[in-house]
């Protein structure tokens, strides 16, 4: 069975192309968002395939940054060395070898250099928001619209 992965707008709608007549409708999604992130779905061509629903609300970039974070909540001192996995205009995910003091809704300072010409320092405070193994998804306590340079990063022309 063929699969299509759609993004879905803030007003619960989606476009989804047919991967078999190339026919596209646009259809209400948004009674899935906290149920179901897959379905099959019919095309008026008869066709059957299956959608993926994407409910990012921004774009995700896989990455491979070192980075250091801070663990403001326990008022901390040291620096972490961490690694971050992805990055987008809402938060970030970072992994960390070995233990931690870090839990679920502690707020961090992060600091790392964006892989660019410019070599960029991004300096932002993120909340603790999923813990996964090694893992730490992270979003932005300011949303990076004002940080152009991480705008440029994620979106490049």
């Amino acid at each position: 069975m063929k699969i299509v992965e759609v993004f879905v707008d803030r007003e619960g709608f989606t476009s989804i192309p047919c991967p078999h007549c190339e026919s596209t409708f646009r259809l209400s999604v948004a009674r899935y968002q906290k149920v179901k992130h897959s379905l099959i779905t019919k095309c008026t061509c008869k066709k059957r395939f299956r959608v993926n629903l994407n409910f990012r609300q921004f774009y995700r970039k896989p990455v491979n940054l070192a980075a250091e974070v801070k663990n403001k909540s326990v008022d901390s001192k040291d620096w972490l060395p961490v690694i971050v996995v992805n990055l987008s205009m809402g938060g970030l995910l970072f992994k960390v070898d070995g233990p931690t003091d870090i839990r679920r809704g502690h707020q961090l300072y992060v600091r790392f250099i964006l892989d660019n010409q410019q070599s960029c320092v991004i300096d932002k405070e993120v909340r603790v928001v999923n813990i996964r193994d090694d893992h730490y998804g992270c979003e932005f306590l300011n949303l990076a619209y004002e940080e152009k340079e991480l705008g440029y990063y994620l979106f490049p022309s």
